[in-house]
Parts: structure tokens; C-alpha cells; sequence
């Protein structure tokens, strides 16, 4: 405390000592700086929550895309067990006997001209062969039906090309079709 008395005591002979005019100087210094000192803390901690506020903006984006990929993640690994599902289901039957099932269940099983094996690739686990395909003398209601049963039976496949030609046969008009489709198989069980 002794310390604190002697600046004090230093500070007041030092304003005693000064005119009127001098010490509303000394004094409007003394303030002038005061204020720029705090204005100045002022905008360096506005600066500083400024970037802050920018930080937590930055991770809540982050943490809000981490929610939107996991909800992701969850619905890709339902598909992949459905996927796994239907592959496990039509192990046993080859395309060929599929696209006859198909065929009979539409009505068209005597327009069903070819079924040939073009291709065949493995990608890990996973084998697919790919077919020619030949429809004729379909109508536009016989091959809807096909697809439809093609497509809703849940059978591992996926159609590559898909051409159409419509001729005239008598008073109506019928399509030939021909389809490449590749089919999917597991050829082993991954462990993991």
C-alpha cells in the first residue's frame, strides 16, 4: 500500500504543479486514451467472438452433414441388405429360366425368341453375366406386361440397352424387341 501512496502523492505534485490549462490536457489525454484503449478492446473481442461465431457455424455445417451422411449410410446399408436378400433368393435360377417364368406369367412364353450369354465378368464376390435378349411380335400391352413382371419380381438384373422396332403385320402393328440385361450373382459369402 505504500507503493500505491507514493504514485499518488507523485501524481498529484505533478498536477499541482501544472496550470489549469496543462492539467485539462494532461486530463483529456489521460480520457482520449482511455477511451481508445477500450474502444480498442472492444473491437478486438468483437473481432474475436466474430471468428468464433464463424468456427461454431463451420463445425455446426460439419456436424450437420455428418447427420445427413449417416442417415445415408443407414438407408444404403438397408439397400444392401435387400440387394444381399435377393441375391441369396434367385441364387438357383439362371436369367434364362427367369425371363421364361416371366414370359409364361404375361402370356408371351412362345415370343420369346433367345436368351444368350454374351458376357460374363467378376468384380470381387460379385458375377455378372450379361444376356441377349430377343422379343417378337409383341404388342405394346404384352410387353408392358413383361417388363412389369421383369421388373417387379426382385431378381438381381439391370438392362443395359433396350431397342425397339415397331412393324406393320397385318391391320396392327407389332414390336420387335431386343434387350441386353445383366444378372448378378454372389459367387461366395464374404467374411468380415
Amino acid at each position: 500500500m505504500g507503493m500505491t501512496s507514493n504514485a499518488q502523492e507523485r501524481v498529484f505534485d505533478l498536477l499541482s504543479s501544472m496550470t489549469p490549462r496543462d492539467r485539462k490536457l494532461m486530463l483529456g489525454l489521460v480520457a482520449f486514451f482511455s477511451l481508445v484503449f477500450v474502444g480498442g478492446s472492444l473491437w478486438l473481442m468483437s473481432s474475436k467472438l466474430s471468428t468464433l461465431n464463424g468456427h461454431i457455424a463451420d463445425r455446426e455445417e460439419k456436424l450437420h452433414l455428418i447427420h445427413v451422411l449417416a442417415i445415408d449410410h443407414a438407408e444404403a446399408l438397408g439397400e444392401a441388405e435387400e440387394i444381399e436378400e435377393a441375391l441369396k433368393a434367385n441364387a438357383g435360377t439362371d436369367l434364362s429360366s427367369f425371363l421364361e417364368q416371366a414370359a409364361g406369367k404375361s402370356g408371351i412364353e412362345e415370343k420369346l425368341d433367345q436368351v444368350k450369354e454374351k458376357t460374363t465378368a467378376t468384380d470381387g464376390v460379385v458375377q455378372e453375366k450379361v444376356y441377349a435378349v430377343k422379343l417378337t411380335k409383341l404388342t405394346l400391352d404384352e410387353l408392358t406386361s413383361f417388363l412389369y413382371e421383369v421388373e417387379t419380381a426382385r431378381y438381381p438384373l439391370k438392362v443395359h440397352t433396350f431397342k425397339v422396332k415397331s412393324r406393320k403385320s397385318g391391320d396392327s402393328r407389332v414390336l420387335n424387341v431386343d434387350m441386353d440385361i445383366a444378372s448378378y450373382k454372389v459367387l461366395e459369402e464374404v467374411e468380415g
